[in-house]
């Protein structure tokens, strides 16, 4: 493999001087600089990019912390993120919590012993004793995705998650359900809360109660989401829609309903946020409230790298997107259902 060392001697310079038109490291003349990319170019010479962090101080490498990188929501994520890393001169390391803060823990860890120059985050818990325990982990710049984590001062992108919940709801008491059940996320998870919320505050604007029963296990699993499904749409007085909070969640209701062989929408109506690629081969395709995941993403990594370049102090920034309905065919209104039945 060639060495800086054989650069050196293929241009007839020093091998400081070498390093330095390599690295732009020190005042080198344009007709150095041109023999020296010469002779990398004739014997192939990649430079050491462990040892040129430590000399430079810097990795040039962005960690991307997801709940799971299997789930098509956070692989766009991933894939706008490594898209504009590369543009910008960095790589990116992307790790998957599985939605377990020790696990979370352990990545911090790891990333600072990687040397990485800044972080996106989606993190695994809200709540301000989970901020404590990851606060003095984080030693650069920042950007929270789709959740706040209370106590911690990072800029956030993030959905309008109770206007979409909202917006779902509304959506279904527009067609004539009362009976709507919800699949609820997980504890100290403000992204499932305020969507939550967002049910709640529809009900309330039409005089409904939320009922208990009606609230079903999710935790944005899709097992733990069909499971509570099978369950309760097999006991007395089943909702006529169901909810679903995110779309693990929803595959894993459309899956519960089609086991019990119950047609969507003619017997209950399916809404879920967060929308599929492959949406147009579902049956029925889904009606959905979208997140614009590739500009959340993008405005994240923009952000991010904007605070590395400018060395700028996170202002615990909120950037907010909205939701956007998209009616497809998986609700109906709730007297055709019932007439057609």
């Amino acid at each position: 493999m060639a060495t800086i060392k054989d650069v050196a001697k293929r241009a007839g310079v020093a091998i400081s001087t070498a390093s330095a038109a390599i690295n732009r490291s020190a005042p080198v003349s344009d007709e150095v600089i041109a023999k020296v990319e010469a002779a990398v170019r004739d014997i192939g010479y990649v430079p050491h990019e462990g040892a040129r962090s430590l000399r430079m101080g810097r990795s040039r490498l962005i960690g991307l912390i997801l709940p799971d990188i299997t789930n098509p929501h956070f692989a766009k994520v991933a894939k706008v993120v490594e898209s504009a890393c590369l543009t910008a001169g960095y790589m990116v390391a992307v790790y998957s919590t599985g939605e377990d803060h020790a696990r979370e823990q352990q990545i911090l860890t790891m990333m600072r012993m990687q040397r990485v120059e800044g972080l996106i985050i989606i993190p695994t818990r809200s709540d301000a004793a989970h901020g404590a325990r990851i606060v003095d982990q984080i030693h650069v710049p920042t950007i929270l995705l789709d959740s706040f984590v209370e106590g911690l001062p990072y800029d956030v992108v993030k959905l309008d998650n109770i206007a979409a919940g909202r917006i779902a709801t509304e959506h279904l008491i527009g067609l004539g359900h009362r009976r709507i059940a919800v699949t609820v996320g997980r504890d100290n998870i403000v992204t499932g809360e305020h969507r939550l919320e967002g049910y709640r505050q529809a009900l309330a604007a039409h005089g409904l109660s939320v009922e208990r029963d009606l609230l079903l296990d999710g935790r944005f699993d899709q097992s733990v989401a069909h499971d509570s499904v099978l369950a309760r749409m097999q006991e007395h007085d089943p909702p006529t829609a169901i909810f679903a909070l995110s779309n693990m969640m929803t595959l894993g209701t459309l899956n519960a309903l089609h086991e019990l062989r119950l047609s969507v929408p003619h017997d209950v109506s399916v809404i879920s946020i967060d929308d599929f690629d492959f949406a147009n081969i579902m049956n029925p395709p889904p009606t959905v409230v979208a997140a614009p995941v590739m500009e959340m993403a993008q405005a994240a990594i923009s952000a991010l790298l904007d605070e590395i370049d400018r060395k700028h102090v996170p202002s615990g920034l909120q950037t907010v997107f909205e939701p956007r309905l998209i009616v497809r065919k998986s609700c109906a209104s709730r007297l055709t259902a019932a007439t057609s039945l």
